[in-house]
């Protein structure tokens, strides 16, 4: 099924990266059988402001664009022999996983053409934002749960004496913690070397 990208993308989409589930991935030209190739890869954002909204991520292939385009295509799924794969690979990878990825999108400003100056919600890239947490075991969140109190506990709450910054020397200095007084040269100098 190749959606069209209408259907995906939005202008208001919120700039960052999110996690999202793989819907499908197609590849093709828009100018025919002897066009540039391009590759689109279908997702739904689930989490944050744009939660629901879908996104296509396309990119036309070129040297210079290669890399990224397989990098996106390869997070979900795609086994990287041949575009002619691209389609079933991802379809297997998602029916396997469950598809969850990530989106990054970018706002880009609009160089040429009737929209010019405004601002495209592009679709940058998938599955390069942090990897996705799986659920833990009840033994390992208990495991971690007390590991922290453990810590917390040792700490007594507050950082080690050698862990906590010295005040301003003067009240002209802009710089918190530091300071330019001859009598600190040695102390910035220790802080420099390690």
């Amino acid at each position: 099924m190749n959606m069209s990208k209408k259907e995906f993308s939005g202008p208001e989409l919120t700039e960052g990266t999110w996690p999202a589930i793989a819907l499908s991935a197609s590849y093709g030209s828009v100018d025919g059988e002897d066009g540039a190739p391009q590759v689109q890869i279908n997702v739904q954002i689930c989490e944050g402001p744009d939660s629901g909204k879908r996104v296509t991520y396309e990119d036309q292939i070129s040297n210079q664009s290669a890399l990224y385009i397989a990098r996106s295509c390869r997070a979900v799924g795609w086994r990287g022999q041949s575009l002619v794969t691209l389609r079933d690979d991802v379809a297997a990878w998602i029916a396997a996983t469950g598809g969850h990825t990530s989106v990054d999108i970018k706002h880009v400003e609009i160089k040429r053409g009737k929209n010019f100056g405004k601002i495209w919600a592009k679709a940058n890239a998938i599955g390069r934002g942090p990897k996705i947490l799986k659920p833990l075991s009840r033994e390992r969140i208990q495991d971690a749960d007390e590991a922290l109190r453990r810590a917390t506990a040792d700490d007594h709450g507050a950082p080690p004496a050698d862990d906590i910054p010295h005040a301003a020397s003067g009240p002209d200095d802009d710089i918190p913690f530091a300071t330019c007084s001859p009598s600190s040269l040695g102390e910035i100098a220790k802080v420099l070397q390690w």
